[in-house]
């Protein structure tokens, strides 16, 4: 029990605090579902389920939103806009994972299993992952991509279907110094080119 009002007090928080907010109740739902599957009395057990029963289809019926509590989902889970979002039973989702509205994480008929995704990665609107595909951490998928390969940690993947950029951002202090000094060695060897044109020949 203090595991699950542990949970809920995170997601309270990480959904801002208000009750209208309906990431917040269909994850509460989500954690509530888990903690029924934990109870050892089977009377209780039963009564937790069909508690949970009824709440997962309100929140289906309101937000269009299904986290099976099958799924594995890790800490701090964040449902950016809680909006028809469809997570499989066989998903495993780990901590600090962000997703936003109208996504779906299934099955794909080509390719058996249900996606695993690692720590730190964000889901975009309308994105699709479909099939055992495994999502690195601290990966992004794009908004309406549709992810039917692997990700590596720390990439990009966008488009349909999507491929992967394994960069994405700034470059470290480092390489950006290396790049500077490359293009001013160009610019002054452009220079001395150009000055060698321009002198008179004696």
């Amino acid at each position: 029990m203090s595991t699950l009002l542990s949970d809920l007090r995170t997601a309270w928080f990480s959904h801002g605090r208000s009750p209208r907010h309906l990431g917040f109740w269909a994850l509460a739902t989500y954690r509530m579902g888990r903690q029924a599957l934990d109870i050892k009395h089977p009377m209780l057990r039963r009564a937790a389920s069909a508690a949970y029963g009824v709440c997962a289809f309100v929140v289906d019926v309101n937000s269009g939103v299904e986290l099976n509590r099958e799924a594995r989902i890790g800490a701090d889970f964040h449902l950016v806009h809680g909006w028809n979002i469809k997570v499989h039973p066989d998903c495993v989702i780990g901590s600090r994972v962000s997703i936003m509205h109208d996504v779906t994480l299934g099955t794909n008929m080509e390719r058996p299993g249900a996606p695993s995704i690692d720590d730190d990665v964000f889901i975009g609107a309308g994105a699709r992952v479909l099939g055992g595909v495994h999502i690195g951490r601290g990966a992004h998928i794009a908004a309406n991509s549709l992810v039917i390969n692997d990700v590596p940690a720390g990439a990009t993947a966008i488009g349909v279907p999507a491929r992967v950029m394994l960069y994405t951002g700034r470059p470290p202090a480092e390489r950006r110094h290396n790049d500077r000094r490359r293009r001013s060695a160009a610019t002054i060897g452009d220079d001395q080119r150009h000055g060698d044109r321009r002198r008179p020949r004696s």
